[in-house]
């Protein structure tokens, strides 16, 4: 009989040689779960719990300082206007209490994703206008030619699809918190 685990494990199902009993895998055998983009980037020193602005503009110059201070961004302005023009092409606000503002700019050292939270929300001309909550900040330098940025902002839309998902993240103390949450529903997948 060939075993049957609800989980991955590294070795291949075996046959049995005694009667029906299934195999348990050992701790060594179950293979760990690989770390999607957005996790990867998702980084403590790249939250901002609570933003202090409500308004979009504010908002944004709120989140390149904070980039800035991390050098992330090599000039904080530039890196706002490529934002503010990104904007004016049509809102990030995608709607359910999200925003996924990004732009690719020279003025950025490496790719990064930025979380930040407002309990009291944001006016950011979302496509269902209402105010957002989560806004999840993509940077990356226009010299990178893979996949990986349009992958991120799947992950993000896949990660907080669902409203039970993005309350808990709102709710959440803490980024180690809010980190298991997404993988957690990004695994779910």
């Amino acid at each position: 009989m060939l075993c049957r685990v609800a989980y991955r494990v590294r070795a291949r199902c075996f046959q049995l040689k005694a009667g029906n009993q299934e195999a348990m895998p050992t701790a060594s055998s179950v293979e760990p779960r690989s770390e999607t983009h957005l996790e990867y980037y998702l980084r403590p020193a790249l939250f901002i719990p609570e933003l202090k602005n409500k308004k979009k503009s504010s908002v944004l110059e709120e989140m390149v300082a904070h980039l800035a201070q991390h050098q992330i961004a090599r000039q904080a302005d530039a890196l706002l206007e490529v934002l503010r023009q990104r904007e004016a092409l049509g809102s990030t606000g995608i709607g359910k209490g999200i925003a996924v503002p990004h732009a690719r700019s020279t003025m950025v050292a490496e790719r990064a994703v930025l979380l930040a939270r407002s309990s009291k929300g944001v006016e950011f001309d979302a496509a269902d206008e209402n105010p957002v909550h989560l806004i999840f900040m993509i940077v990356a330098p226009p010299t990178e030619r893979d996949p990986i940025y349009l992958q991120m902002l799947a992950q993000i839309v896949r990660a907080v699809r669902l409203a039970p998902a993005r309350r808990r993240i709102l709710e959440a103390p803490d980024f180690a918190a809010i980190r298991t949450l997404i993988g957690a529903q990004l695994s779910d997948e």
